[in-house]
């Protein structure tokens, strides 16, 4: 069975001179769909991970987002 990781809800922040400032709680498909920004981060989809503060670029995010 194929499963996907794209409805895991994660925290979208933007890094600026103050800080990291959270954007807002999305899916991972709608994180995706946000124009590519590099100063955009998102939390990790397992709530266990974003617990432990890891947050991961666009690319990595991608990577797991992909059908397991």
């Amino acid at each position: 069975m194929k499963t996907s990781n794209q409805h895991y809800l994660v925290e979208v922040s933007v890094r600026g001179a103050m800080g990291r400032l959270p954007l807002g709680l999305m899916n991972v498909r709608q994180a995706l769909e946000l124009p590519d920004v590099p100063s955009l981060d998102y939390s990790h989809p397992n709530p266990a991970r974003a617990a432990e503060g890891v947050i991961l670029t666009r690319q990595e995010l991608q990577g797991l987002a992909c059908v397991r």
